[in-house]
């Protein structure tokens, strides 16, 4: 019976811990409704509809609820308005044994009510960075223009925008401002020039002054950054910029064009902010992906979702990847932050623990706790936190178990991802060889899973190093985000609630 801070039966309902019967019963209604296999088609919610069950069948009995009530922490309590699901790779730990792995997978995902309260959209407070650098001459700083101005047609008038534009220095194109001029605004645009090289910290810092000029807790704060080429020699400050960023409340999420830009640079700071990278093969491409990105911004129910944390002294968080509502990797350090958790749908995040029960018999090992923090920009106090404490019994157990179908489906995807990620390592560390064995691996995984023009691309890769040619730019993109993608193919959005 768990009793952790936020992986107990109160926070899957999204409940407090001295919520009557009829309120218990209400919620579990929502919740089921949510998670009900029948409505909502995301992989693995008929595992957390069976968690919610079993949280209705012991709160919704009295005698069994003293009972539960008396093996919990007396200051557990949920954040407001949110249910929080955990589920285990494995259900104990092994005594005696060094280097096991568990995974878990967190899913954090408003209630009902909480969502059909909401009647007003928060105001976003958005900053456009784009790159104006020789090479995004022509038909590509056309398009990024086209896609900034559609982007600016669809915003609200509480919205706020700015656009700064950068090469080798950043030029402020349109102040912070609520975006009811929007012709006026549009027409700035217009004047955009290509000249010098690619310094991305000065557009970056450029832009998040002008989103801390209107910085609110109850609005939605985000800097997108759109480039085509490789920053050099600033790569350490936008890291510590992006660090800042993340620290005061804005994520920076990325969209990168063509071959020359750095992927792995950009994840590496849009990871640190909070926000996620997306691939434009082309530049037709860019208006989509901003589409994309503020239909998301205008959905968020919570940002700046983080986890403060320690992990046990016996326990190491190896990796952590963001599979709902975007897919990112995410840096496994104190804070963890995960994003944001949307109206329509859920947070989930997936946590790789490495553990080491070499000197354990049997008892409880820590695997990490401290603090859920997020902000819920609709709310007049928007900050909020909750205590958390994952752990595993340890004790040996004869019996084969096997780990939820969610978690199996998770990480079945993710290793096609991880496994390009691992064959990039081979290659920064020298291992020509295992790389390009790596990348066979991939394609045979690839072509069995009916994957066969990703396959292609990806056999040819493993020839070129091989032959000592090296990952190709396009190639590797091609690679990356054409496995990122598959971790999130069969994941359909829930059902719309009724109106509101």
């Amino acid at each position: 019976m768990s009793t952790n801070y936020l992986d107990n039966y109160y926070a899957r309902l999204g409940i407090s811990k001295t919520a009557t019967l009829d309120e218990i019963q209400r919620a579990y209604r929502g919740a089921a409704r949510q998670f009900h296999p029948d409505t909502n088609k995301k992989t693995g919610a008929n595992e957390l509809f069976l968690l919610v069950q079993e949280a209705y069948n012991t709160l919704s009995q009295p005698d069994k609820r003293r009972e539960y009530d008396a093996s919990l922490p007396e200051d557990i309590e949920p954040p407001p308005a949110l249910m929080v699901n955990a589920l285990y790779s494995r259900s104990q730990v092994t005594p005696g044994e060094a280097n096991q792995v568990i995974y878990v997978l967190l899913d954090l995902m408003p209630t009902q009510n909480e969502g059909e309260r909401r009647r007003a959209k928060p105001p976003l407070n958005l900053c456009l960075v784009l790159d104006t650098s020789t090479s995004m001459a022509g038909s590509r700083l056309a398009q990024v223009v086209k896609a900034a101005t559609h982007f600016i047609q669809e915003l609200h008038k509480q919205d706020i925008i700015a656009v700064v534009a950068f090469n080798d220095r950043a030029e402020l194109v349109i102040p912070s401002q609520r975006g009811q001029d929007v012709q006026r605004l549009i027409a700035h645009l217009s004047t955009l020039q290509t000249r010098g090289g690619t310094e991305m910290y000065q557009g970056l810092k450029a832009g998040l002054k002008e989103v801390q000029r209107n910085l609110r807790a109850n609005s939605v704060n985000h800097i997108i950054l759109i480039t085509d080429g490789r920053t050099y020699g600033d790569e350490e400050n936008c890291l510590r910029l992006a660090e800042q960023a993340a620290e005061q409340g804005v994520p920076i999420s990325a969209i990168g064009i063509g071959e020359e830009w750095n992927e792995d640079f950009v994840d590496r700071l849009t990871a640190k902010a909070g926000g996620s990278s997306l691939y434009a093969d082309r530049g037709a491409e860019i208006q989509k992906l901003l589409e994309r990105q503020l239909k998301t911004l205008n959905q968020i129910y919570a940002n700046n979702v983080k986890l403060h944390f320690e992990t046990g002294p016996q326990c190491n968080l190896s990796y952590a990847f963001r599979l709902s509502p975007d897919l990112a990797a995410l840096a496994p350090d104190s804070p963890l932050f995960l994003g944001i958790i949307p109206l329509e749908n859920s947070l989930a995040a997936l946590l790789e623990f490495e553990v080491d029960a070499s000197r354990l018999k049997n008892g409880e090992i820590l695997l990490a706790e401290g603090e859920l923090r997020l902000d819920i920009p609709s709310r007049l106090i928007p900050s909020s936190k909750a205590r958390f404490r994952l752990s595993r019994p340890v004790f040996e157990n004869l019996k084969p178990e096997s780990p939820p179908h969610a978690l199996l489906n998770a990480i079945g995807k993710l290793s096609l991802y991880r496994m390009q990620e691992q064959a990039r390592q081979d290659l920064e560390s020298g291992d020509t060889k295992g790389a390009a064995k790596r990348m066979r691996m991939l394609a045979t995984h690839l072509l069995s899973a009916g994957e066969k023009g990703l396959a292609k691309t990806v056999l040819l890769t493993a020839e070129d190093l091989k032959a000592g040619v090296g990952l190709g730019e396009k190639s590797g993109k091609q690679i990356k985000y054409g496995t990122r993608a598959l971790i999130g193919l069969d994941e359909k959005p829930a059902r719309k609630r009724g109106k509101r």
